[in-house]
């Protein structure tokens, strides 16, 4: 099987469902903007003509993966900072927050999946947008779950941080997700087994798709240094070219898996 190939069978399948870029776009300017505002402190990216990406953007995909600075409202940290973001420390509102933002964001994600699962098989609306996250939803709530453990403790010390590596593992298991009928236990199952089983699959995939994002980023990086608007260009270009590896990789995770089994 061609990855290659696979990627480009997938640009129809998500032409059929383009209205879903949207979403991550929405998501992307919304969160700037609110930033911008709410923390009085206007974005300046870093420039750069070049960022070598390896790995799988997220799903739904985000321009932070190419501007690796770009602001987070709720929690941004790095080595030569403090913590920046509404959270910035654990208490009961910001659990209760984080929760409630969780909440939301899980269920996009389960839409969001569930459409580009979909895409290419049947028509899809965006009816079933939110009826076929809504089945989905506590799933992905779980692994969001999973997911931000990592950060809150970074918050209580700073060397947990690397317990975030270990997240590396549950990289498939969204795909089982939308892909295999089981319960969430064989989802998680399913997805760590997968990545063990095709390690060499998913490192070709990691140069493959990183590589395809890399070159991606050289127009991203001046548009985002001409200022909001170019930032929503490239937030646009970001979440297109994401839905596509969404899409393959989930496609082949789905043809792998069947074989497999």
């Amino acid at each position: 099987m061609s990855i290659t190939d696979k990627l480009n069978e997938q640009f129809q399948a998500i032409h059929k469902v383009i209205w879903i870029i949207l979403l991550p776009v929405i998501l992307d300017i919304g969160e700037l903007s609110l930033f911008e505002r709410i923390l009085k402190s206007e974005y300046q990216p870093i420039s750069r003509l070049f960022n070598l990406k390896i790995g799988f953007i997220s799903a739904p995909p985000s321009i932070r993966y190419i501007l690796e600075d770009f602001p987070s409202l709720i929690f941004q940290y790095n080595y030569l900072s403090p913590f920046q973001g509404v959270i910035n420390q654990v208490n009961l509102a910001n659990v209760l927050l984080l929760l409630s933002i969780v909440l939301v964001t899980s269920f996009l994600n389960s839409g969001y999946m569930s459409v580009i699962g979909q895409a290419g098989y049947k028509r899809v609306t965006v009816k079933d947008f939110f009826r076929e996250g809504n089945k989905l939803w506590f799933k992905f709530f779980i692994l969001a779950l999973l997911e931000v453990i990592p950060f809150l403790l970074i918050l209580i010390k700073r060397e947990f941080g690397y317990f975030s590596l270990g997240y590396v593992a549950l990289v498939y298991v969204k795909y089982s997700m939308v892909v295999d009928q089981v319960s969430i236990r064989d989802n998680f199952k399913l997805g760590i087994s997968f990545l063990f089983k095709n390690l060499g699959l998913t490192i070709k995939m990691a140069f493959s798709f990183g590589i395809l994002f890399s070159l991606v980023g050289i127009s991203i990086h001046p548009l985002a240094a001409m200022g909001f608007y170019g930032i929503v260009i490239g937030a646009i270009i970001t979440a297109y070219f994401g839905a596509i590896i969404n899409k393959a990789v989930l496609e082949i995770y789905r043809e792998v898996s069947e074989k497999q089994h």
